[in-house]
């Protein structure tokens, strides 16, 4: 069988809300407008089992490259978050004091209704590693933040039917399971791909630290004519 292109990983990022904070500190909860790095990494590393400061994640972050295309924008949405009393934790116990007068503000950031096809590229072992966890994921995945579920399937396929990320992202068929709501199809899809010369800086590379702080990475924005509709079920060839 003819093998054309490289193996790339194609994701589909869908939900009613979706958040990937670039600039989060302490309370106050940004988003950007399209995945981050570290939000997609971490999806994954949730499929893989991976906890958080782990060093595998800092090692995926680095053999995988990402590109973005912007399937629809959304909405930006802000929730006026307050928290008071205690809050429970994920590992058991609470945090807090039922006592506590003080009341903690938080604002925090969404896209609404926004949806998003992220594609990796990297060593076929670890992309075929991925796409299995995916399928069969250790914890649950979610966009950015856990309150932030998919409503379809994240896994899109993994494919060697383009030549490279950038071919990929101009030539895969658009799907947004909200399109019934458009009034027209968009004419171009804005992209956002990791390239060492990009003109713009993203600051979500991993890097396990207690600080939590990120590196930064160059990315390219293009535009992608838009590249026809898939039809209802279709998916990517998984090769084994």
């Amino acid at each position: 069988m003819e093998v054309p292109g490289q193996p790339l990983l194609l994701l589909r990022l869908e939900g009613p809300l979706q958040s990937w904070g670039l600039r989060s500190r302490w309370d106050v909860r940004d988003s950007g407008d399209e995945p981050s790095k570290s939000g997609v990494i971490g999806l994954l590393g949730c499929a893989l089992g991976y906890p958080m400061y782990d060093r595998r994640l800092e090692e995926l972050d680095s053999e995988l490259t990402l590109g973005i295309r912007v399937e629809c924008e959304g909405r930006k949405l802000v929730d006026f978050h307050t928290i008071t009393g205690t809050i429970p934790m994920a590992g058991g116990g609470v945090k807090g004091t039922p006592d506590d007068p003080s009341t903690i503000i938080s604002p925090r950031s969404y896209l609404q209704d926004a949806a998003f096809l992220a594609i990796l590229s990297g060593p076929a072992e670890l992309l075929f590693r991925c796409r299995s966890a995916l399928l069969a994921p250790k914890w649950p995945i979610y966009l950015g933040r856990k309150s932030c579920v998919p409503t379809r399937p994240v896994f899109e396929g993994l494919s060697y039917e383009y030549a490279n990320l950038e071919d990929a992202l101009r030539r895969h068929p658009w799907r947004w399971e909200g399109r019934a709501t458009l009034r027209e199809y968009p004419a171009r899809l804005r992209c956002v791909m990791e390239d060492p010369l990009g003109e713009a800086v993203r600051p979500d590379r991993i890097r396990t630290n207690p600080a939590r702080m990120y590196e930064s990475r160059r990315v390219r924005v293009l535009w992608a004519d838009f590249p026809g509709e898939s039809e209802e079920g279709e998916t990517c060839i998984s090769h084994a």
